[in-house]
């Protein structure tokens, strides 16, 4: 029994072995010797030894290779894109402890939603008096806020101005 375990053991080790080698030749892509490294006509062999960064340089050209040089044919024409700017979104902060939003411009719309100090608004659009702003978001929902409660923390004077203001909502008036 004894010996059958050391046989077996002896052949485990030794598929092992053919496996990592098997690894070690797949991996190598089964090459027989070192690529050679193509030199410019224009470039300086140098000895194959570390510099102070430990880093082996094996060849120094002379000047920057062209694609001439390196057998391909340059482009005739390059083209240069460029991508229009980003537009930065207009924000707000609110600077009073609890700013309303209303469902329209002004303290007569039906309020929808509460921004406390601190809070970050995106402009969307500004009333046609300047007074108020159309922003995003009370609680999810879009609304307008006075400009007096706010600060703005990019430029205003880009966001355009409302051209289609909701009629005027009349308050709930409280039942008895």
């Amino acid at each position: 029994m004894n010996a059958r375990r050391r046989t077996f053991s002896h052949l485990i080790g030794t598929t092992l072995v053919l496996l990592a080698l098997l690894g070690v030749v797949v991996g190598c892509g089964g090459k027989k010797g070192p690529t050679p490294v193509p030199t410019l006509p224009d470039a300086t062999v140098i000895p194959l030894t570390p510099t102070e960064g430990g880093h082996v340089p094996k060849y120094l050209p002379t000047r920057i290779p062209t694609p001439a040089d390196m057998g391909e044919t340059p482009a005739a024409t390059v083209i240069t894109v460029s991508a229009p700017p980003t537009r930065v979104q207009p924000r707000v902060e609110v600077v009073v402890s609890q700013a309303i939003g209303y469902n329209g411009p002004g303290e007569t719309f039906a309020p929808i939603g509460v921004a406390q100090a601190g809070e970050q608004l995106i402009v969307e659009e500004r009333s046609p008096d300047g007074q108020w702003l159309h922003v995003c978001c009370f609680a999810g929902r879009p609304g307008w806020i006075a400009l007096k409660q706010v600060r703005p923390l990019t430029d205003l004077d880009t966001v355009p101005v409302a051209t289609s203001v909701p009629g005027r909502s009349p308050l709930p008036t409280p039942t008895p």
